[in-house]
This record gives C-alpha cells, sequence and structure tokens, in this order.
C-alpha cells in the first residue's frame, strides 16, 4: 500500500474490503444493510438517487468512520473527512479537520504555559512514517487548549462524479465504490497541496 505523504491524505485498502462475509465487498455489505441510504427519497417506488451530490455523499458516509472502518484510510494526523452540500448552491464540499498542538498555534510568538495540556499522541499500528494520531488528553486535571484546524474544499467542479442507475444489488456497490475511488482522487489532489501548506 502507498506510504503518506505531505498530500496523501486519504486512500482506499481495497484488500481488507475483499475480506467480506458476502464474499466480494465489506463496504458493499454495509451498502446493503442501508438501503434507505441509496435511493430517492421523493419517489413511491424504489429508484436510484437522481443526484450525484446527494450519491457521493451517502457513499462517503457509509464508506468511512464511524460506519465503516478501514475502507477508506485518512492520514492518522488527520481527525476526519466529510462531504457536505453547500446550503447556498447545493454543490459538494470537503470537511478536513486536523489537530494542531501547541507549537503550531500562533508560531514561536506565543507560548503556553508548561502545565497546560496538548493533545496527546496515540501510537498508530503499521507504517505511519512521520504522521501520529492526535487524542484527547487521558486526564482533566488540568486546563486544556486543544485546537482543531478545518480546511474545506470546494467539489462543486469536481468531474466524474457518478448518478447512480442502480439502487441495491452489485451494480449499486460497484458504482458506490467507483464513486468513493473519485472522492479519494479529489480531496487528495485539491485538499493535499492545502493541508501541506497548514502543516508546514
Amino acid at each position: 500500500m502507498t506510504d503518506w505523504t505531505p498530500t496523501l491524505l486519504a486512500r482506499v485498502n481495497a484488500t481488507l474490503d475483499r475480506d467480506a462475509s458476502n464474499g466480494y465487498s465489506r463496504y458493499g455489505a454495509y451498502i446493503n444493510d442501508r438501503p434507505h441510504e441509496f435511493r430517492d427519497p421523493w419517489s413511491d417506488t424504489p429508484k436510484p438517487i437522481t443526484d450525484p451530490v446527494a450519491f457521493a455523499i451517502a457513499a462517503w458516509r457509509v464508506a468511512t468512520p464511524p460506519i465503516l472502518v478501514g475502507y477508506v484510510e485518512t492520514r492518522p494526523d488527520i481527525r476526519s473527512i466529510t462531504l457536505h452540500r453547500d446550503e447556498y448552491d447545493g454543490g459538494l464540499y470537503a470537511e478536513i479537520r486536523i489537530p494542531l498542538r501547541h507549537p503550531a498555534i500562533g508560531g514561536d510568538q506565543k507560548r503556553f504555559p508548561y502545565d497546560w495540556q496538548d493533545w496527546e499522541t496515540e501510537d498508530v499500528w503499521g507504517n505511519a512514517g512521520n504522521y501520529r494520531s492526535l487524542i484527547d488528553p487521558e486526564h482533566n486535571k488540568k486546563p486544556s487548549v486543544l485546537a482543531m484546524v478545518t480546511v474545506r474544499v470546494p467539489g462543486h467542479d469536481w468531474p466524474h462524479l457518478i448518478t447512480p442507475t442502480a439502487y441495491e444489488g452489485r451494480q449499486l456497490v460497484e458504482e458506490a465504490q467507483e464513486t468513493v475511488a473519485v472522492l479519494v482522487d479529489h480531496i487528495n489532489t485539491d485538499g493535499g497541496p492545502i493541508v501541506k501548506t497548514v502543516l508546514s
């Protein structure tokens, strides 16, 4: 699997996905358990979602924590990557949330008291390189200053988003898998350089 880099924020673990009870996809099993997520809510009879933005959001939501762990992997120092619809124009955007340690807040001009708690580092399994997961302090007996930065990446012009042709079965799973792969590519291409700049 590809090693993490400053601009690689997410990746699909297709190998883990194939280790599934249905014989072909863990992600597919989760999709099949949530048929309402992938059907047109305005139709009296089951029909596929007709809006590619709504489909992308549904496909991503099921593919990522807290619903499914391990299909879309995010870099350990990234807290979450979620998709949303812009309430003004209906377009798609990705929201990337990243914890920041004290030295990253205010630069060299800002020093916090020594006893103020920061995020704690969590051990990460596998080859994480220099990227470490940051978690809440274990004890709350001292003041804590915990900063989180949010990077929003517009996806209004992202090409290749799918309007699904199926509302259930293998075809739906394949269309959702293709959508997630496209989303991962766009998030890395458009969001990766921004996150690299924020963290450098």
